[in-house]
């Protein structure tokens, strides 16, 4: 008997030590930002003219992050969706392009710290952008459409400090579309042509050599009034060349957006489950 109950005592215990040892579950919060952005625009495409158009560029956009369940502390995915128009014009004042450009993304990232307080974040996606420029003043070919798929190299950076009291994060985000399939027609053929049937050559294969892009945003958040605010410069590019069809569009624009975390409390979270948000240097 003291055999048996020496035995069920062991059992217990390694039992509850194994209990122990296990960690608790990972919540992720969801990290939002939403915000507007005004700057500059400098438009070039000699499918509808030889000349660059220059004016403002406005948008709205979102973001969305989380830590990925399977490793939250080492890895997270991020995707956004972004909605821009530029109002163009000529050096001369005679005439007037606009631009119109949509664009979801969405990337997963493998997180380092390399110092305290800081977070290096490097990872590959993939990227839909499409939009039109439109110039009312050719009556035959007034639109130039745009189609990319593009896979993405992207990093993020993060630092946290203090300005005074004031709590601060530094943020750099980078995103490199690479290779990619994108949409073109040939040099004169106007979408009319297209219509009728003439699809050959269309679909075109892009590389950093004939459709190049990038996008680098540096934003610094702080908390006012409970508020996660951030502030931010965007530099927008976007070119190809096919078909002896020179395209580029460039945007410089300052932000403004409202951060928040945000938890599913529908899933009746365990009490001493751990908290890990997206970037926690």
């Amino acid at each position: 008997m003291r055999k048996l109950l020496t035995v069920i005592l062991l059992l217990l215990s390694l039992r509850l030590a194994a209990q122990d040892t296990v960690p608790a579950p990972a919540v992720c919060p969801l990290t939002s930002t939403y915000g507007v952005e005004i700057g500059a625009a400098r438009n070039f495409n000699t499918y509808l003219s030889p000349i660059r158009h220059t004016g403002t560029h406005m948008g709205v956009y979102g973001q969305w992050g989380r830590a990925i369940g399977f490793d939250p502390e080492r890895w997270f995915g991020m995707g956004s969706a972004r909605y821009g128009m530029d109002f163009c014009q000529n050096p001369q004042g005679t005439s007037s392009m606009t631009n119109i450009d949509l664009t979801g993304d969405w990337a997963l990232y493998r997180k380092l710290r390399p110092l305290p307080g800081l977070v290096a974040a490097f990872g590959a996606g993939a990227e839909l952008d499409a939009g039109l420029l439109y110039l009312p003043r050719n009556s035959n070919n007034p639109v130039a459409a745009r189609v990319s798929l593009s896979l993405t190299l992207n990093a993020y950076g993060a630092y946290d400090l203090r300005i005074g009291r004031l709590p601060v994060r530094i943020i750099d985000q980078v995103s490199l579309p690479s290779l990619s399939v994108f949409f073109s027609p040939q040099y004169g053929e106007s979408y009319y042509e297209i219509y009728l049937g003439d699809h050959s050559g269309l679909a075109r294969c892009g590389w950093w050599g004939n459709h190049f892009a990038i996008a680098n945003t540096l934003a610094a958040e702080f908390s006012v009034f409970s508020v996660r605010w951030r502030l931010s410069y965007r530099f927008d590019l976007r070119s190809s060349y096919v078909s002896h069809i020179n395209t580029r569009l460039v945007s410089h624009s300052i932000g403004i957006g409202i951060t928040t975390d945000w938890l599913n409390i529908t899933r009746g979270h365990n009490a001493s489950a751990r908290l890990i948000p997206m970037i926690d240097p």
